[in-house]
């Protein structure tokens, strides 16, 4: 049944809501499946679903992000573009997501954070098929014309993520159910980790191809970047069905509440006054997380370049270093249900955040820009990289997805669009971390 039809036979009286929502608590509390204290019912269909749209959601950012040997070539023959265009991305990236994400929250007009949700899912399906067409020889153009297309692209990806990030943690919090959120940051994190192995697998089975020079022109399709490229299409398509089973689920189960909430005023400063520790908490972690990707280019493996085996070469270690740190932060989103009872103390989660601050010690003491270091590869990789990564995964996780347990439910949307925002923010003060420490 169509939702707006569904939601049209519900009573509009407000006073009916009380009622309302106590004979909607009874039917979830008698019905069968996995429950907690706030009352609602979880479903795997529902968690795998979330979790589809995390992965579409981050996937066209990272496949750009880390598309960088690729866009070498492409901008080879101009020193300028070639040194600085991952600077450029960056900082189009965190402009263009914090105006936009400043927009929707001053916007005075009735937020529907599904449509809001699904027009950012079309925008990441439109940015891969333009990307994918521009690794068609026929479109291979200079680099002084390439790089504002790519730019382009990275700043109607960043509003997209504006648009995704304030609607999909919104919307999940709607469901009552804390594991919801932590299932859309996993497929962010399976996102994030995918082109890097990608990348990897590429040193591994073709290395001569991957580590000798390039030709001086090599103006024809790529296939492999065609492929890498036409991921981001069926991967939207897919978040978009899982987005109308979710809408279905949705209004089936919590009717009253998708036009209770509609009704609701946010009040940006109550909302901090019950969300200030979580929030920053997701904040510093993020923030203190955007180091690990400026460590990962200057720290070098202990072994000789001329005697190193593959995986242990630059080309490759760096890959690795981002990889295990992915893995981490995969992980640690995953494990972080184990651990929700510690949303009983958000202020927890903020001290925690403030305790990774230690690994920074432990970079320095790395074989930063081939410097050397009292200790091994192995402390690199799996002491500092993965445990950063695995910390970071968990800590993020609770943060937002205690939504459901912090405020009432008459608020879990706009606190849930409230902590998306901490996570925007946090994503561009780290971004701008992550460039001035690049750049020093």
């Amino acid at each position: 049944m169509d939702c707006a039809l569904y939601t049209s036979l519900q009573p509009t009286d407000q006073s009916d809501y009380g009622s309302l929502r106590d004979s909607s608590d009874l039917e979830l509390a008698e019905s069968e499946g996995s429950k907690d204290e706030i009352g609602a019912s979880f479903s795997w269909a529902e968690y795998c679903s979330f979790f589809a749209v995390g992965i579409s959601m981050m996937w066209t950012w990272s496949m750009i992000l880390q598309a960088v040997p690729y866009f070498q070539r492409r901008f080879r023959l101009n020193a300028w573009i070639l040194r600085y265009f991952q600077s450029l991305n960056l900082v189009v990236f965190a402009f263009a997501i914090i105006a936009a994400s400043f927009i929707l929250t001053k916007s005075k007009v009735e937020a529907y954070y599904e449509n809001r949700l699904k027009t950012s899912l079309w925008i990441y399906i439109c940015v891969a098929m333009v990307m994918m067409i521009s690794t068609f020889g026929l479109f291979y153009v200079s680099a002084e014309v390439y790089l504002p297309l790519v730019l382009l692209m990275v700043f109607v990806t960043a509003v997209a993520n504006a648009l995704s990030q304030n609607a999909a943690f919104a919307f999940a919090a709607g469901f009552g159910r804390t594991e919801y959120a932590s299932a859309i940051l996993t497929g962010e994190a399976l996102a994030a980790l995918l082109p890097s192995v990608i990348e990897i697998a590429s040193a591994l089975l073709v290395p001569a191809s991957y580590f000798g020079p390039h030709g001086k022109d090599r103006q024809h399709t790529s296939p492999s970047m065609l492929l890498y490229f036409f991921l981001g299409v069926p991967l939207g398509l897919a978040a978009l069905c899982c987005l109308k089973l979710l809408e279905y689920r949705r209004c089936i189960r919590v009717p009253q509440y998708h036009w209770a909430a509609r009704s609701h005023n946010k009040n940006l400063r109550a909302l901090w006054g019950k969300l200030h520790w979580p929030a920053s908490a997701n904040f510093l972690c993020l923030c203190l997380s955007a180091v690990s990707p400026v460590f990962a280019s200057k720290i070098h493996s202990l072994t000789p370049e001329v005697n190193a085996p593959t995986i242990l070469r630059r080309e490759a270690f760096i890959p690795l270093a981002i990889v295990l740190w992915n893995i981490g932060d995969l992980l640690g989103s995953m494990f972080s249900v184990f651990f929700k009872s510690l949303t009983r103390l958000p202020y927890l989660l903020f001290f925690l955040s403030l305790a990774r601050m230690g690994f920074i010690p432990l970079y320095l003491i790395c074989n930063i820009d081939g410097k050397g270091s009292p200790l091994g590869n192995w402390f690199y990789l799996f002491v500092v990289q993965f445990l950063f990564g695995l910390t970071h995964g968990c800590i993020s996780a609770l943060s937002m997805s205690g939504v459901p347990r912090w405020v009432e439910p008459e608020e879990r949307e706009a606190a849930g669009a409230f902590m998306g925002l901490s996570l925007v923010f946090g994503l561009v003060a780290g971004s701008g971390l992550g460039l001035l420490a690049a750049l020093t």
